[in-house]
């Protein structure tokens, strides 16, 4: 079966996190989400760790080389457990390591298939993230909504019952932040992918399952999805 590397674009609280777990529970293929694999650097206070600590605490993003770095990596380890492909939830973020990515894989023979917008207006990430709660485990990570995903048991991961936690960047004064970041630097990623025809959208203001459909029809029209 052909790799399928797909690309998830779009503002924190898009859901594209919840969209690419599922999407690669379907595939059956590996979800790469920098963000998982950067808080799980800092929890165990790795050399990469200790380097992003500082950015993630402010809000700001992880300088592009740290990024690049972790996110290759774990590239090659799901090529090596999986040779089906994977999704990226959250790389690349700026037109810097866009071009990193696509240099690699080219040294590889190999490409992103198709980049995905989950277009999302401010106004619907800053009600998402302001009831988002995170699992504080970097082995679980688990993340809930506590009006569309909210765990079993108040205030506790199902899977590990460890308390929820407010993610340092999940609060509003780091949200608004982020948002401007997003805009300032990972919109321009836009251009880059549509002038290279893989860019396609979805809207991001969807209930999650509506979302989920929206984000399969596309697949399938695409040829990506049986």
């Amino acid at each position: 079966m052909p790799e399928k590397r797909i690309v998830l674009l779009g503002p924190p609280g898009a859901g594209k996190g919840t969209q690419a777990q599922r999407l690669c529970e379907q595939l059956q293929i590996p979800h790469l989400a920098t963000g998982n694999l950067l808080r799980a650097a800092v929890a165990n206070s790795t050399p990469v760790g200790l380097q992003a600590r500082p950015f993630m605490e402010q809000g700001k993003f992880v300088p592009d080389d740290i990024v690049i770095g972790v996110l290759l990596e774990a590239i090659q380890a799901a090529k090596r457990a999986n040779p089906g492909g994977y999704v990226l939830d959250g790389f690349p973020r700026n037109r810097f390591q866009a071009e990193a990515l696509r240099k690699e894989l080219q040294r590889r023979h190999e490409k992103i298939d198709k980049v995905i917008l989950i277009d999302t207006p401010d106004g619907v990430v800053q009600e998402r993230l302001s009831q988002r709660r995170s699992c504080p485990d970097p082995l679980c990570g688990a993340v809930y909504n506590l009006k569309t995903k909210a765990p079993r048991t108040p205030g506790a991961c199902d899977l590990c019952g460890k308390p929820l936690v407010i993610r340092e960047d999940d609060r509003p004064e780091t949200i608004r932040k982020r948002l401007a970041v997003y805009h300032q630097q990972t919109e321009p990623l836009l251009k880059f992918y549509r002038n290279q025809g893989k860019l396609r959208v979805v809207a991001g203001d969807l209930e999650i399952e509506a979302q989920y459909q929206a984000l399969l029809d596309l697949l399938k029209t695409e040829q990506l999805v049986a």
